[in-house]
């Protein structure tokens, strides 16, 4: 990894999300974008077992157990999607992924309570 690889590493979950929400305003370089990506998809990998151990916890059918489902499944169906050809779209992805991951995210930090 080079140095300038380094230097744009955000120094936690919440500046990664809040950089990949921007990502598809003031668009990044390529390669920011393609940075973002990877770790965007990395923390996604890391949450969806944490809010889908939740959901599986709850009663099926709840509004809990529903919305934490729903947040699951959305995340898995975006990391289907890949960059497409061109940087807007790559952009509009990693802002989709950063969605995602916030999504997850909160869910996460709430530990299944139903907060």
């Amino acid at each position: 990894m080079s140095t300038r690889e380094t230097e744009a590493q955000p120094d936690s979950l919440t500046e990664l999300i809040e950089e990949g929400l921007a990502a598809a305003g003031i668009l990044p370089t390529y390669e920011r974008v393609n940075q973002l990506n990877k770790q965007l998809r990395t923390e996604i990998d890391h949450l969806i077992p944490v809010v889908q151990k939740q959901a599986d916890r709850l009663n099926r059918g709840t509004t809990a157990w529903y919305s934490r489902q729903r947040c699951v499944d959305d995340a898995r169906r975006t990391l289907q999607d890949g960059l497409g050809h061109g940087l807007r779209s790559a952009a509009l992805q990693v802002r989709e992924l950063a969605r995602q991951c916030g999504a997850l995210a909160r869910y996460a930090d709430s530990q299944g309570d139903g907060r």
